[in-house]
């Protein structure tokens, strides 16, 4: 190995350790500045003074000065307070807290050499540190205390710099000591298996050897037996009684390797499990390894807002696959942000309705099963105000102030998880855009998780979101239905039901069982899934009820055939995001099946049943004709223009194509159309910019434009909205139905 490779592994380990050390100088600097003076806690000061002289060691080991210069400041300041006391003013943690940011930001630097900006940064730091008292300066006399407080300046938006999911994990030796194990027990499962096969080959060579006895007497057929000669029945006669002996012995070897291979599939399939599972602690991580991450987050944002907030953070212990902590880390600081944004009040706001001064944040993780977790995102705050939400909407074009008034609440806060509808009255950095909650159910459904919420007027919100434990397998429902398998995940199944068809009652149009005394809404899951419908057998029907929080759908199928352990197989391009559909999975029988994604099911049962008029009517739908409606299509690839094209025309618009921007423009102006849908990539002017002029033109000004693009990154999508795009279509997640309900809505 090289010096260079080394030096780059060594500098991948000080990354882990590097974290390490920066969170508990960030836990130690929250706890000590609660702690109120005098005295300051000492054992504190000691444990963050030797937090950063560990760090400063470590960085200069690998030739990190730009982390050494700032470890170094701040272990002076410790140093200092170690024999003077504690400074107890804001502004000091504010600057150490800003060091610490400033040294998880070097931290994600590959390389060694600092560019110009960072070490303004590191010079700024280090100056402030040097300025830092040891202790508070006493207070003036009396008479030299202004007559008037002087007014605090703002604080600016905090920017978190959370620590990053290090690509390598830090193992307990007891799960390393467990999967050794596992892994030696197959050995014996190995010898077994070779033994049996040894065996099985043995017993192909006793069929050779009948084989070769057979091919001399085979050649006496029944018509040949009358002219056979005493000698050839004498031969006949000994093959049978040979063949009865080989008969009764190959049948016990074989029943004695059933047997064998019976007892060698338990053993493997026990073994197989326990490693399977063994393996999958090794990416299980605890909660505790986000919850660190908010204690420090919320402290700047309430610092921020002027705010008094009390974090509250319970299961750090609960385990789940590090893939889906990662992927939930941004949704969970998203909720954690718009409680203290939107749901906590200012300390004026809590007195005058009677609250204490300070709000409470609630960050908790139970287990529900062994294959699911629950978080809760829980504010003691304002709660959410349905009329805000309604106006947010009709805003947002979502709603027409008319089907707003006769929203129920139920209905309106659902409304919440829409792209594009927020009740902030400013777009900020922290919040406003209405694309937080949306991203939110996103992340959760990918994961094939859920999201709830409750709220009450003045006494604050819960968000609940329900999540797998592991992506690589989980238990799943195996249901025939319209002449194929497909399999329901476990986690959304709330039972399985067998009603007569008779009771299989119609109120307002939708189809409807009873369960537990409560009416439940069914669908035909063929129908839903949209295959070709089967004719009904037997008095009874087979319900899958799939629940969440408080809603309930059945679906009837065909026939439930068992449950069993799903190893989830990804689809790749391009059917990344077809609806209904999760993924893909090969059963034990070694044909493919689809897995069902529940929370698309809810959604497209609840679509059909709006759709399709009585329940009773199996017959499709006849979509009426757009009549004249116009539609101007852009995007400078000629295959996209087409098949946007073709698929409006087939929905009956009328369609006109432009190359890009600038000739979409040009037509604009020229012609009269209903509706703008364009690429954002496109040479001469993007959509975004297109967006933007048609806003500005005041004959344009309320045409509805939709974007669809490949580009699918928050920041793309928040453009979008920023320049007064309608909606925003990713093509990775393009679904053709999806595309016309849209248009549908807006013109």
């Amino acid at each position: 190995m090289t010096d260079e490779e080394f030096l780059v592994q060594l500098r991948q380990a000080f990354a882990v350790e590097a974290e390490e050390h920066l969170q508990a100088m960030t836990t130690g600097l929250l706890e000590l500045e609660k702690t109120p003076p005098p005295p300051r806690s000492t054992e504190l000061v000691e444990s963050i003074f030797r937090e950063a002289h560990s760090l400063k060691g470590a960085a200069r080991a690998v030739s990190r000065t730009d982390i050494e210069s700032v470890c170094q400041s701040i272990e002076t300041v410790f140093s200092q307070w170690k024999k003077t006391g504690v400074s107890a003013a804001p502004e000091t943690f504010d600057t150490l807290n800003g060091a610490v940011d400033l040294m998880t930001r070097l931290l994600r630097m590959s390389g060694v050499a600092t560019g110009a900006p960072e070490r303004a940064d590191i010079a700024a730091a280090v100056r402030d540190l040097g300025n830092v008292p040891a202790q508070d300066a006493p207070a003036p006399p009396p008479e030299t205390q202004p007559t008037t407080p002087p007014v605090p300046e703002p604080h600016a938006a905090p920017e978190a710099h959370l620590p990053q999911f290090a690509e390598t994990v830090r193992l307990p030796m007891a799960k390393m000591d467990a999967l050794l194990r596992r892994a030696e027990e197959m050995i014996a499962v190995k010898l077994t298996a070779s033994r049996t096969a040894t065996e099985l080959r043995e017993l192909g060579g006793v069929f050779e050897a009948w084989r070769k006895e057979w091919a001399k007497v085979r050649g006496l057929t029944r018509s040949s037996l009358a002219d056979a000669s005493p000698a050839a029945l004498a031969k006949l006669a000994d093959f049978l009684e040979w063949n009865q002996g080989f008969i009764h012995t190959a049948g016990k070897r074989l029943t004695s390797l059933a047997t064998a291979a019976a007892h060698d599939e338990r053993s493997a399939g026990a073994l197989i499990d326990d490693l399977l599972d063994d393996a999958k602690r090794l990416v299980m991580l605890p909660f505790g390894t986000v919850f660190d991450l908010f204690p420090k987050l919320v402290r700047d944002l309430a610092r921020a807002q002027d705010k008094e907030v009390a974090l509250v953070l319970r299961g750090r212990d609960v385990e789940i696959d590090k893939r889906i902590l990662q992927e939930m880390k941004d949704p969970l600081i998203h909720l954690v942000r718009n409680s203290i944004d939107h749901g906590i009040e200012k300390p004026a706001a809590r007195a005058a309705a009677h609250k204490p001064a300070g709000g409470t944040l609630t960050l908790a993780v139970s287990q529900l099963d062994a294959s699911r977790v629950e978080i809760i995102v829980a504010d003691d705050g304002a709660g959410i105000d349905m009329e805000k939400v309604k106006a947010a909407a009709v805003r947002a074009g979502t709603l027409a102030a008319e089907e707003a008034e006769m929203l129920s609440d139920q209905a309106a806060l659902a409304l919440i998880f829409q792209s594009g509808i927020s009740t902030s009255p400013i777009i900020t950095e922290i919040s406003g855009r209405g694309l937080g909650m949306a991203i939110v159910r996103e992340k959760a459904e990918k994961l094939g998780g859920q999201v709830g919420m409750e709220t009450a007027n003045g006494a604050g919100t819960t968000f609940r979101l329900v999540l797998p434990v592991t992506l690589a397998t989980f238990k799943g429902i195996l249901v025939f239905t319209g002449g194929q398998t497909f399999v329901i995940p476990m986690a959304g199944v709330e039972r399985i039901a067998r009603v007569r068809r008779e009771d299989i009652r119609t109120v307002e149009n939708r189809e409807t069982i009873s369960l537990d005394g409560q009416a439940v809404s069914v669908a035909r899951l063929d129908e839903v899934l949209a295959l070709p419908p089967r004719p009904e057998e037997g008095g009874y029907a087979e319900v899958i009820v799939l629940g969440f929080v408080d809603q309930r759908i059945g679906f009837i199928v065909d026939a439930v055939l068992y449950e069993q352990e799903v190893l989830v197989k990804s689809i790749g391009r391009p059917l990344l995001r077809v609806r209904n559909v999760a993924g893909a999975t090969i059963l034990a029988s070694g044909t493919p099946a689809v897995i069902l994604n529940t929370t698309d099911l809810f959604k497209s049962a609840v679509h059909l049943a709006a759709a399709s008029g009585p329940a009773t009517s199996r017959a499709p739908k006849v979509v009426a004709a757009k009549g004249t409606r116009r539609i101007l299509v852009t995007d400078d690839s000629v295959t996209s223009r087409m098949l946007l094209k073709n698929i409006l025309e087939s929905a009956g618009y009328l369609v006109t194509t432009a190359i890009d921007g600038m000739d979409a423009l040009t037509a604009l102006k020229s012609g009269d159309f209903d509706l703008l849908v364009s690429d954002v990539d496109m040479p001469r002017m993007n959509g975004f910019d297109l967006t933007a002029k048609v806003r500005a033109d005041k004959k344009l000004a309320e045409l509805p434009v939709v974007l669809v693009t490949a580009l699918g990154s928050r920041e793309h999508k928040e453009r979008g909205i920023d320049v007064g795009a309608n909606a925003y279509i990713v093509k990775s997640s393009f679904n053709q139905s999806n595309m016309v309900e849209v248009i549908a809505k807006l013109i």
